[in-house]
């Protein structure tokens, strides 16, 4: 099957669509993707809800034009969410970053592709590095542990899937798939100290700012505030770019990423914004400023 780069990646990852693409040909070896050592907040540091934040590193030894990367963790009913999905400047270019979480079913899929939109824009060069980030809350201060593997979904389809191009002597590509190596990791949380709870409501500045690949953004929720939670980011004219939460919080420090994508997951540009949270008693404001 012979396509153009675009329309090969357009079909290579798609959160709608399953993957089909010619198999590679031959073995490909010491490609892999590896979940680095967890970043776990101390008990108290930020409240009933703890941080846990795990990076995700790719080992490529082929240009990639595209990924499938759809894992699972914990178990349905425990006590962990996934809250955000924040990507590293190695994939920051990507036209396509898609992010579908579902804490119910206890998974997340992540589709990035290089050139969704532009046929120019470059594959993944070869080499190592981080390409994202997960950070999770652990709901229930009993929880010791979970695991974070990868998986496979129907309807529509996806497993760990990374995509290139082999080129003819015309240069006329052609997608092949690796399914890179991959071990799941067991996260554990060691037991502290009993939670704090925040006395008053706070919005943090967000953290970095200015920001290129993605920011954080902290605010502490304290007794009696807790339930609905809105946050919300706006351009300069006052319209809603993304809502990144609007959900039940309970009281303690949270935290929520932001990927400089706007609702419908396209990048947004350079240049100030605002963000606003709204509990059932108290709302405030902010600005932050993107750079790319």
């Amino acid at each position: 099957m012979r396509v153009t780069k675009c329309l090969i990646v357009a079909l290579a990852v798609l959160v709608v669509l399953p993957l089909v693409v010619a198999q590679a040909a031959g073995p490909v070896t010491k490609n892999q993707m590896t979940l680095g050592q967890p970043e776990i907040a101390a008990a108290g540091d930020n409240g009933v809800n703890r941080r846990v934040t795990v990076p995700i590193s790719l080992d490529n030894i082929r240009e990639l034009v595209a990924m499938d990367i759809p894992l699972s963790f914990g178990q349905a009913g425990d006590g962990i969410q996934l809250v955000g999905v924040t990507y590293a400047s190695r994939v920051n270019y990507f036209d396509e970053k898609i992010t579908n979480i579902d804490n119910n079913k206890k998974t997340v899929i992540m589709g990035l592709i290089s050139m969704a939109y532009n046929p120019g824009t470059p594959d993944l060069s070869t080499g190592s590095g981080e390409v994202a980030r997960l950070t999770f809350e652990v709901t229930d201060p009993t929880m010791t542990q979970f695991t974070i593997a990868a998986a496979t979904m129907e309807q529509p389809y996806h497993r760990l899937l990374w995509v290139y191009n082999e080129y003819d002597d015309q240069h006329r590509p052609t997608a092949q798939t690796i399914e890179p190596e991959f071990s799941p990791l067991t996260v554990t949380i060691p037991a502290g100290g009993g939670p704090s709870v925040p006395r008053e409501f706070a919005l943090a500045q967000n953290y970095p700012n200015p920001f290129n690949a993605g920011t954080v953004i902290r605010f502490d929720i304290p007794m009696g505030e807790d339930g609905n939670v809105r946050l919300t980011v706006y351009n300069v004219l006052g319209q809603t770019v993304r809502t990144l939460a609007d959900r039940e919080y309970v009281p303690g420090h949270h935290e929520v990423a932001w990927d400089g994508t706007d609702n419908n997951g396209s990048p947004t540009a350079s240049g100030v914004y605002f963000y606003r949270i709204q509990t059932k008693h108290s709302s405030d404001t902010k600005k932050m400023t993107l750079l790319k």
